[in-house]
């Protein structure tokens, strides 16, 4: 199994700092990792994906910008997606997967150049959708918001307002090697419970108090939209009793009425039929689980390859029993992923 690390100083990071970038690299260097900068990586990528062997790696981002080398829009159409769907594995930390599209020096320029020759009234237009982020260092990435994750990897990212909710280890992420929890504040939405076997699998789960699904752009301020997941909830509690509810009432009603017992049954036991049929449905299927680690396949060869997503929070700093413990997961995947490829020679 070959174990990369991705680490390119020359592109931008957002909530994993270029001191941690570099601590969480030397120490999966240090452990034999590889490490392969944003050239590197397009190229292992795209040789691994013509030769159909990309589940014999595995690549760690010790940077949370995805760099325009392997993702050059926010589509599945992408070399990263490419490599997923052909049994690669990626293990993401800090920001929200693909929130960010770094660009290198080059490109830069390319994108400078290309709004200085667009049209003067499709300048506007242009500006508005590359939304350009450049940091201390001047390097350069394009803002692609929550759609990145969703449409490269197909799953609904949340934005929680603080304070943020501590996660609750699962036993899929206990078995994994998951021992300490965190705050999360970029978490994923999972609808259901597990026994519906739902994809991604959650790794850690939270019950946050509020959210911030969606954001409103008007001129250059930014509205946010808060919803209280507390309302949001009693609310589907007393809207889906309502039906029961009146049949009861219905039933009273008759019985006080003094109309025949078999009409009152009747309607007690529709009541009741609703009751159990809105528990049921709340249970199986309303009731919503927030994930701030998760992993989602994309090949069904290698069944436990694909994207796992951990530490959905800014690092500010990484300790030494942090990173062993990332070390630890690592090798676990590793392991699994290794049981793959024996059952598919």
């Amino acid at each position: 199994m070959n174990q990369y690390v991705y680490y390119d100083e020359s592109y931008m990071t957002n909530w994993i700092s270029d001191e941690i970038s570099l601590a969480l690299t030397n120490f999966l260097q240090s452990k034999g990792f590889s490490v392969l900068n944003a050239d590197e990586l397009a190229e292992m990528m795209r040789q691994s994906v013509d030769e159909d062997r990309c589940w014999e790696s595995l690549v760690v981002f010790s940077r949370d910008v995805v760099p325009e080398t392997v993702c050059h829009s926010s589509t599945p159409s992408t070399l990263i997606r490419d490599y997923l769907d052909c049994g690669g594995t990626i293990v993401w930390l800090g920001d929200v997967p693909f929130y960010y599209r770094g660009h290198g020096p080059s490109s830069s320029k390319r994108l400078e150049e290309k709004i200085k020759q667009a049209d003067p009234s499709e300048r506007g237009s242009l500006l508005r959708e590359l939304r350009e982020v450049r940091d201390e260092k001047d390097r350069f990435a394009l803002e692609v918001k929550l759609r990145g994750c969703f449409n490269a990897l197909g799953v609904v990212s949340v934005f929680l307002e603080h304070p943020a909710s501590k996660v609750r280890i699962t036993g899929a992420g206990r078995d994994l090697g998951l021992r300490s929890s965190w705050y999360s504040v970029r978490p994923i939405l999972i609808r259901g419970s597990n026994l519906r076997k739902k994809k991604p699998v959650a790794l850690a789960t939270i019950k946050p108090r509020y959210m911030m699904p969606f954001e409103r752009h008007v001129l250059d301020e930014k509205k946010e939209k808060r919803l209280s997941l507390n309302i949001i909830d009693l609310l589907s509690k007393i809207i889906g009793l309502i039906p029961a509810m009146i049949t009861m009432a219905t039933a009273l009603y008759f019985l006080l009425a003094g109309s025949a017992a078999s009409l009152v049954m009747t309607f007690l036991g529709v009541s009741a039929a609703l009751l159990s049929a809105y528990v049921t449905y709340w249970f199986f299927w309303s009731r919503a689980t927030y994930a701030g680690a998760w992993f989602k396949n994309f090949d069904r060869r290698y069944p436990h390859s694909g994207f796992y997503r951990l530490w959905d929070f800014r690092l500010h700093r990484v300790t030494q029993n942090a990173m062993e413990e990332l070390l630890n997961v690592i090798q676990n995947i590793t392991q699994r992923l290794s049981q793959d490829a024996t059952r598919n020679p």
